[in-house]
């Protein structure tokens, strides 16, 4: 890693510095050279020398450093203010202490290295917003101050930490959620930011932590609901469950709940947005220029709509299919066996009669098929060109601008404008597929026979072959006339057209690659790729078992 400045020209040059962080708020640089960490400046003077295992960046002025199989704390200058003596990296708080271990025992220290809470118990944890800490001993827990005060007696089997966001930021607290979980006895109750028991311990048989929105998901008598820090039911405790469903990869604050063979949803605030709903997912759209958080939900009829976060129906749920909007004003809907397209408002910008209308994330058109002819429109619903195909399918590797094509029963490859780039010549043309060999190629067939051409419609291995196996770029099996043999995809030879058949293990193989097992004249035998025998005699057994797919499957 370097650094260049806004005109390209470099100020550190890469490859001295293995990683380099962004320039820090004191203009130090964050910086690791070999196996070791320090700090530079920007004219690459050593503030802080590359003598550490690990380091941390700063935090209240001080780093978290690693030497010796040991942890402790330098200032900017690089000078030790805390010795290495501790078991795990750590740093400072705003509260101006650190959790530390020493001797597989925790407690918190000062900036000066003072042991604010002694260095004696079994486990501890600290919150970035609350000015209370945990700590363990004899396998029970208790509240301190971080002043190291305790506040309550080694009593709790479990005390919970929830999360926060602040400025976008997830911060850790116990109790500015509203109520703090906590369990003892094996039983939990909830207790207010001055430790006292608000929920009284076994009230509920299961229970979570505080959300945000100072709601928690409640069980009791086997049925789930959801309370506010009053203990009052905001959604009555009659369901099979209540979860937090995920919502952009990550947990969301609204509520499902389940109650038979049916969900109910509820936003954020447990204020019911709809009921009797057989599936859902979390969806976004574009009106009026905002993007907009939305469900879409099935009834118990299989019918498809659109609600918001309140549950304001947007789009009636008539459709037998709605495709996701993915943040667009429109998408393609089904009713009574047909599709079209619909915008954010139920307009239907595009008719609901067509066989089938297709598109993809980050695609800037739709393909429509109507009866048995296929064409394109652009996003702004306008037909591309007056050209008409049976079938059209984007290319993987330019998928804005290629697409396989079938015209009159045989497949070719086009652009978005009509120019033919491969003929229509082939019946049977593959796009990209996993084991293939990448997306430079086409597999075809022509005449009942097999070959590989290029994107560019080169052919590579002509269409001449009964069968075509590719197993990687080295090795792709070939018949002809019942006669097997092996080129690489440059239609290089490698094992002449001699064997009535060719097996090769696959490419995960821990056998070399260049193996291959024959059978000529009903006897097996193992070749190289220089077709040299390198194993005589092998089994039918042993074909059976290794090649037990490929003798039922593809021969």
């Amino acid at each position: 890693m370097g650094y260049i400045d806004n005109k390209g020209n470099t100020i550190i040059p890469s490859g001295k510095y293995t990683f380099l962080n962004p320039i820090d708020e004191e203009g130090m640089i964050f910086a690791q050279r070999g196996n070791k960490y320090g700090y530079i400046d920007i004219n690459q003077k050593i503030i802080v020398p590359f003598e550490y295992d690990e380091l941390t960046v700063f935090s209240n002025e001080l780093a978290c450093a690693k030497k010796n199989g040991k942890f402790g704390f330098i200032n900017r200058k690089g000078v030790v203010v805390i010795p290495f003596q501790f078991e795990e990296e750590s740093y400072f708080q705003d509260s101006g202490f650190a959790l530390v271990q020493k001797n597989n025992k925790f407690g918190f220290i000062d900036k000066s290295g003072n042991e604010i809470v002694p260095i004696i118990y079994q486990n501890a944890q600290e919150t970035t917003l609350d000015s209370l800490v945990i700590l363990s001993k004899n396998g029970k827990w208790a509240f301190f101050s971080n002043q190291g005060h305790p506040m309550t007696d080694f009593v709790y089997d479990e005390i919970a930490i929830t999360k926060r966001v602040v400025n976008n930021h997830d911060e850790s607290t116990l109790s500015k959620n509203g109520l703090i979980l906590v369990r003892k006895n094996g039983q939990i109750g909830y207790l207010d930011k001055n430790l006292k028991t608000v929920i009284s311990f076994g009230k509920y048989s299961f229970g979570e932590r505080f959300n945000q929105n100072r709601l928690a998901i409640v069980s009791k008598n086997k049925r789930f609901g959801i309370i506010n820090e009053f203990d009052k039911e905001i959604v009555k405790t009659e369901y099979d469950t209540v979860e937090h469903p995920e919502r952009d990869y990550h947990e969301s604050n609204t509520f499902v709940a389940r109650k038979k063979n049916y969900f109910v949803l509820f936003n954020e605030n447990g204020k019911k947005v709809a009921d009797k709903v057989k599936e859902y997912f979390f969806d976004r759209y574009t009106v009026q220029n905002k993007n907009m958080s939305i469900y879409q939900i099935q009834n118990l009829n299989g019918l498809v709509g659109v609600i918001d976060d309140n549950g304001k129906v947007v789009i009636p749920t008539i459709y037998e299919e709605i495709g996701s909007f993915r943040g667009e004003s429109k998408t393609v809907v089904k009713r009574n066996g047909k599709y079209g397209l619909i915008d954010s408002e139920n307009k239907i910008v595009y008719p609901i009669d067509n066989e089938g209308i297709e598109t993809w994330k980050d695609i800037d058109y739709y393909i429509i098929k109507k009866g048995d002819k296929t064409w394109i429109i652009d996003k702004n619903l306008k037909k591309l060109l007056n050209f008409e195909y049976q079938d059209l399918s984007p290319c993987s590797y330019e998928p804005k601008n290629r697409f396989i094509a079938k015209k009159n029963n045989t497949y070719g490859v086009i652009d978005r404008m009509g120019k033919i780039i491969i003929p229509f010549e082939y019946s049977e043309m593959s796009n990209w597929v996993e084991y293939g060999p990448g997306s430079d190629y086409h597999f075809v067939t022509k005449n009942n026979k097999k070959g590989l051409i290029t994107k560019e419609g080169k052919i590579i291995i002509p269409p001449i072959y009964d069968s075509l196996f590719y197993n990687n770029d080295e090795t792709i099996i070939l018949s002809k006339i019942d006669k097997y043999g092996v080129v690489t995809i440059r239609n290089k030879s490698v094992i002449p057209f001699i064997y009535d058949m060719i097996y090769v293990e696959n490419s995960y193989s821990k056998k070399k690659a260049d193996e291959f097992y024959v059978r000529k004249e009903g006897k097996y035998f193992v070749v190289n790729n220089k077709n040299k025998v390198v194993r005589a005699n092998v089994s039918d057994k042993e074909i059976n078992d290794k090649f037990h797919f490929e003798i039922n499957g593809y021969k």
